[in-house]
């Protein structure tokens, strides 16, 4: 009995077990995160350069009756 008492003070209790389980969960999940972002901004940063590009273009084309403030540049 003695032995048995002894062994369950040694043991980690199922609380910590839990909570060091859920800080390497966290961990790993904020790692998963950080490395799928910056895989997709580096495989598809590419290609959102020509779609902004068409982006510009089209409201350069675009009919403005609105007037393009005056240069307040000194001569």
């Amino acid at each position: 009995m003695a032995a048995t008492l002894q062994k369950q003070g040694i043991g980690r209790s199922v609380e910590s077990v839990f909570y060091s389980l859920r800080i390497l969960v966290e961990q790993v999940s904020e790692w998963f995160w950080f490395v799928l972002s910056f895989v997709l901004f580096v495989v598809l940063g590419p290609f959102s350069a020509p779609i902004a590009l068409i982006a510009l273009v089209k409201l350069g084309l675009e009919d403005n009756d609105h007037r393009e403030p005056e240069s307040i540049a000194v001569k």
